[in-house]
């Protein structure tokens, strides 16, 4: 049977998003999402040491520009 306990520990009201408390954390629901191709994690800019998921945009999935040129470098 499949673990059932959601991976996130809340939302975050602003961003209307689900908050993990690690990347670590982020990435592991990522690698369990059925559909993970073109997702990211990435931090939350109110709740510091938190971090959301989402869609990578679709011209970084297309390779006409990288993540870190949208993002800047990970912190």
């Amino acid at each position: 049977m499949t673990d059932q306990r959601p991976g996130h520990m809340g939302y975050c009201n602003t961003h209307a998003k689900r908050l993990y408390s690690s990347r670590r954390q982020a990435r592991k629901v990522i690698r369990e999402h059925r559909n993970r191709a073109g997702m990211r994690e990435y931090p939350c800019t109110l709740v510091a040491g938190h971090f959301h998921i989402g869609h990578l945009p679709k011209d970084v999935v297309k390779g006409r520009i990288t993540a870190p040129e949208i993002y800047g470098d990970r912190p």
